[in-house]
């Protein structure tokens, strides 16, 4: 074996992960959020949710893939720990669809398929014509680099010392340990179990030997949600453990009864004899599969075993991230759904700030002021973590829709900061008076009573329409806004007389006056809000 077949071979290998990564990619633009919405709505059946789970793999070509999106999406609290297991046990399926796809051996005409990718991708103006373009260059790429990793290792099976060290895979442990440090450091099961089709095919190893190592490629692939689960969530961390048991024990399940019955390896070598590729292609099927069938009943097991591993409940600091993790960052759509999810926890923040800024004037009960503090910093925070994340969407690639909603997301996290700013303002002017020993009179609290209720409803109807954007919706909040711009100018007028007749203290008249801009500002906000997800033209007056 020479360096050419070397380079040869680092070549193909390099081709064959750069089709893979780029048809994944490329497929998960075309699939765009539907993949949230599928796990999201069919996944409450466990049987369901396995062959949801199975399809969605086979379309994005990724079981690594496809568990990362669940332990984001368990992360986010958009998925129940229960429910994701039947997805994580139907990726495994899924994912055995490329193997049997390179068993197909389409080498000789691969330069043709990316020829015709690379056409589609150049000459197609939408932006999915061009994603099936990438899809098509990717796989012919795929199929070019199998090419050249076949032709490379054929040399290979007459080295002497090659041939030493094949010996030793005889050895079943060993075998599967190769297997899961190869795919550690691949980082792609499917990649793995095509590396090693394409081994057989050239003769560097036997079957037998080929099949321990596929069992170990399975472990591996385990490793790609464990690191997604680092920093996450409870749940999270459970899911990436449920995926380590599944591929375990199916491992155990598979090494005793092959060693019980040897004759199971030349029953599933029976299944194509002619075509070692799909040999292991057939191998790694079955074992997915019946894996799948093995375990599927007893998920609620896996679940009570990860939850004894993992114990307790998770606790939050005010002040940190709780649903954006390093798995979001590998996914477009699941970043997106941890970003929904962080932003509706800074709604939260921003309306409890609010109502307690403005209660605090009613002698009403409200938060301790070291809580608003700790909400506002929560709040300022936030703000700059999640315009970070929303950056990093770009880097992703996502959808036309996602794109439109993440610019959303831009405008709406800028206004609840800026609301949070207001409340801050108001308490502010609380504790000024109540140091002062001041109280606005009976008829000006009256006043803002009635102003603050309808600040309270413009938001919480602006955050409604910003989730579900209706017409009729934002017509009833855009009057809200002038309604509120009325009284906000009726109050100031009314506040002027009070001075002039002095019925109250100068400084009383200037909180009050202060107060009403910031409430009116809060109403400007909460339009902006709702403008941001408008999908019909505004009206004016």
């Amino acid at each position: 074996m020479t360096i050419w077949n070397v380079i040869s071979l680092m070549g193909g290998l390099a081709l064959f992960i750069f089709g893979m990564n780029q048809m994944s990619d490329g497929l998960k633009l075309v699939a765009g959020s539907y993949l949230k919405k599928i796990l999201e709505r069919l996944t409450q059946n466990r049987f369901l949710a396995m062959i949801v789970g199975a399809g969605l793999t086979a379309l994005i070509q990724s079981s690594n893939a496809m568990c990362v999106m669940v332990v984001g999406f368990v992360n986010a609290g958009m998925m129940e720990l229960q429910r994701s297991v039947g997805i994580l046990m139907g990726a495994k399926i899924g994912t055995t669809i490329t193997g049997q796809l390179i068993a197909f051996n389409i080498s000789q005409i691969a330069p043709i398929i990316a020829f015709v990718g690379v056409a589609v991708t150049m000459f197609g103006k939408k932006p999915k014509v061009k994603n099936v373009g990438q899809i098509i260059t990717s796989l012919g790429v795929l199929f070019i680099g199998l090419g050249m990793m076949s032709e490379a290792m054929k040399p290979l099976a007459q080295e002497v010392w090659f041939q030493g060290i094949l010996r030793q895979f005889s050895n079943p442990i060993l075998g599967v340990l190769v297997g899961i440090i190869f795919t550690v450091i691949i980082q792609s099961a499917s990649a793995s179990v095509g590396v090693l089709q394409m081994m057989v095919v050239s003769g560097v190893m036997g079957f037998h030997q080929a099949f321990y190592i596929m069992l170990g490629m399975n472990i591996g692939a385990s490793v790609a949600p464990a690191l997604a689960s680092i920093g996450a969530r409870k749940d999270a961390k459970r899911v990436a453990l449920i995926v380590i048991l599944f591929e375990s024990i199916g491992m155990v399940l598979f090494l005793v009864v092959s060693q019980i019955f040897p004759s199971l390896l030349d029953w599933i070598a029976s299944t194509s004899p002619d075509n070692p590729s799909r040999q292991i292609a057939n191998a790694n099927t079955i074992f997915n599969c019946v894996t799948v069938l093995a375990l599927l009943p007893c998920a609620k097991y896996l679940v009570k075993i990860s939850e004894w591993v993992i114990r307790g409940k998770d606790e939050k600091e005010t002040n940190a991230l709780h649903f954006i993790v390093e798995s979001g960052y590998q996914s477009g759509t699941v970043l997106i759904g941890q970003i929904d999810q962080e932003v509706g926890r800074m709604h939260n923040l921003v309306k409890e700030n609010l109502e307690a800024a403005t209660r605090v004037f009613f002698g009403e009960k409200t938060i301790k002021n070291s809580v608003f503090a700790e909400n506002e910093d929560a709040v300022d925070f936030l703000n700059k973590e999640i315009t970070g994340a929303l950056i990093r969407t770009s880097e992703l690639g996502i959808s036309e829709k996602e794109a439109e909603h993440v610019g959303n997301l831009h405008h709406i996290v800028t206004d609840l900061e800026r609301i949070g700013d207001h409340a801050e303002n108001m308490i502010g002017y609380a504790n000024q008076m109540k140091e002062n020993k001041q109280k606005f009179s009976n008829k000006a609290l009256k006043e803002l009573k009635e102003l603050t209720i309808a600040v309270y409803k413009i938001f919480d109807l602006a955050c409604k329409h910003f989730n579900e954007p209706k017409a009729e919706l934002y017509a009833v909040i855009y009057k809200l806004e002038n309604d509120i711009d009325d009284m906000v100018d009726k109050m100031r007028n009314t506040n002027i007389k009070r001075l002039g007749k002095m019925k109250c203290e100068a400084t009383q008249g200037l909180y009050f006056s202060e107060i009403l801009v910031d409430l009116e500002r809060v109403a400007d906000h909460s339009l902006n809000i709702a403008q941001a997800a408008k999908k019909f033209p505004i009206e004016k007056d």
